[in-house]
């Protein structure tokens, strides 16, 4: 896989993706073997903002037992089970414990029947699964294996504990690469660091984009019979470059945030809730569920939400501070300080804002497949999911839409058969092992790497919790600026930009126009 920004000027596509998180990878994976001519292009690298920052557990719905909504737990059920299958060496089982206190939803009798229902739901949830990736049964466990599980649990009225099983995404800007990697060698022509400026239309339908090559500052105009534009908080602003429409001057739109600390606290996920009401918790209502999943030799603790945002490094801080203020209050004797945190992973997540039911500051619970016809613009179509899990789901349903847009006969999708042939080695490095010669040149050459940045953080485990030293660093950053040409001056900019980055891993703050 290799940056050809001739090539996207050169030819007229069929079609368009503008933005390459789990989205638009997805999407661009799907449409390619479909037989579409397919282009995919991001403003950054694959994947480097919202989608590599997630708390990395793929759920399966339990959540929506309560609410009796087993359609979406079917859902994402078998999601899960999609990405077991087809990304084996990226994403692997992992158990979630939550503690049980007397009597009613809280109690063991409560947990017991929810376990036993999700069980029913999922049956079939290990098939065509690799025997090391299925999905065991829920179960009970005593107050005394619950307390050795994590011993910081409050034990007032601790009862014991449940434990599913959900799944871990041991590098989630891996696979999301992965997909970029699978779009390319089915005939996609894939680029990162191209921003589109503006969508191009003709007769009221769309006809591509114009775009910036942001390495060389050179314009192109990239031509397509239809545009899907997923591009996550930026997918407004540049549907309306099309549409001739104001985009909303205020976006419906939490910044969400996760807190990765150096210490493991526990070989399992778990879950607590918040002891926070809802005027601290505006977004979730108060006393939401926080959740803490293994991360390499930390632990990400998540997660915090902020709605109308208008000072996104304020509140980020803000945030980590009222997160492990948060965990300390619910788990006695934790006694998480800054000095704890190794990391902070944000992004932007939508708002219902009126456009489905319930709070209008409340978090999106669907995902939005917009066909812009009704807006004066033919084969203009628009993705936003609310969550990594559903993504390949949701794409192929956006893809669907693109047929219908152009007039054609759909094929049937394969993405949830075929194996991502990126994803399938089961021996990633341990986070942050130094990359050997061999990985680097290949992030640089066959990977689209265009920064140290991108290499340390997105091509290899260097930037995995513990965090890179300097010396591993500057090890990798004399071998890809000999594969690029870097002079000294500009392998030291190089290195005090992964420097500057370590800890602030996040969505640019551009997201917030």
């Amino acid at each position: 896989m290799r940056r050809d920004i001739p090539g996207l000027g050169g030819a007229t596509f069929d079609l368009l993706i503008v933005g390459a998180g789990i989205y638009g990878a997805c999407a661009a994976w799907d449409a390619a073997l479909r037989g579409l001519r397919v282009a995919v292009v991001d403003q950054g690298d694959f994947g480097a903002a919202t989608s590599a920052n997630s708390l990395r557990l793929v759920h399966g719905g339990l959540r929506y037992l309560a609410r009796g909504e087993f359609s979406r737990m079917r859902e994402s059920i078998g999601e899960r089970s999609t990405l077991l299958r087809i990304a084996p060496g990226l994403v692997e089982p992992i158990p979630v414990l939550v503690p049980t206190y007397g009597v009613g939803t809280r109690g063991r009798i409560a947990h017991a029947a929810a376990l036993a229902l999700n069980d029913l739901v999922s049956l079939n949830r290990n098939r065509h699964l690799d025997p090391d990736r299925v999905i065991p049964g829920g179960r009970m466990v005593s107050r005394e294996e619950c307390l050795r599980l994590f011993p910081r649990f409050d034990t007032e009225g601790l009862s014991g504990g449940a434990i599913w099983h959900d799944a871990l995404l041991r590098r989630p800007e891996r696979l999301t690469l992965s997909f970029v990697q699978a779009a390319a060698a089915s005939g996609a022509v894939a680029a990162n660091y191209v921003r589109v400026t503006e969508l191009l239309t003709h007769g009221g339908a769309a006809q591509g984009a114009r775009a910036v090559d942001s390495q060389t500052g050179a314009e192109l105009e990239i031509r397509a019979r239809a545009v899907l534009v997923a591009a996550g908080p930026w997918t407004e602003r540049l549907v309306a470059t099309g549409t001739g429409t104001r985009p909303s001057k205020a976006p419906a739109r939490a910044l969400a945030l996760n807190v990765v600390i150096d210490r493991k606290l526990s070989d399992v996920a778990f879950g607590v809730r918040s002891r926070s009401g809802r005027r601290d918790d505006p977004v979730c209502g108060g006393h939401r569920f926080l959740f803490c999943a293994p991360q390499g030799k930390g632990t990400a603790l998540g997660t915090w939400y902020a709605a109308n945002v208008t000072d996104p490094e304020g509140t980020r801080d803000r945030g980590i501070s009222a997160l492990l203020a948060e965990f300390n209050d619910a788990c006695p004797g934790l006694e998480l300080s800054s000095s704890d945190v190794r990391g902070c992973q944000w992004g932007w997540l939508p708002l219902k804002g009126g456009r489905e039911s319930g709070r209008h500051d409340a978090l999106a619970e669907h995902p939005r497949i917009a066909d812009h016809g009704d807006q004066g613009v033919r084969h203009l179509l628009s993705v936003e999911g609310v969550k990594y899990t559903t993504a390949r789901l949701v794409a192929e349903q956006a893809i669907n839409r693109v047929f219908s847009s152009l007039g054609r006969t759909s094929p049937r999708s394969r993405t949830a058969e075929l194996r991502l042939p990126g994803a399938k080695d089961r021996d990633c490095a341990e986070p942050g092992a130094m990359p050997a010669r061999e990985e680097i040149v290949g992030a640089v050459r066959n990977e689209m790497a265009i920064s140290l940045a991108d290499i340390v953080f997105r091509r290899t485990a260097l930037g995995s919790i513990p965090g890179p030293e300097r010396a591993g660093i500057e090890a990798v950053a004399r071998l890809a600026g000999a594969e690029f040409g870097w002079d000294s001056p500009r392998q030291k900019a190089e290195i005090d930009t992964v420097l500057s980055q370590t800890g602030t891993a996040g969505a640019t703050l551009e997201a917030v126009g």
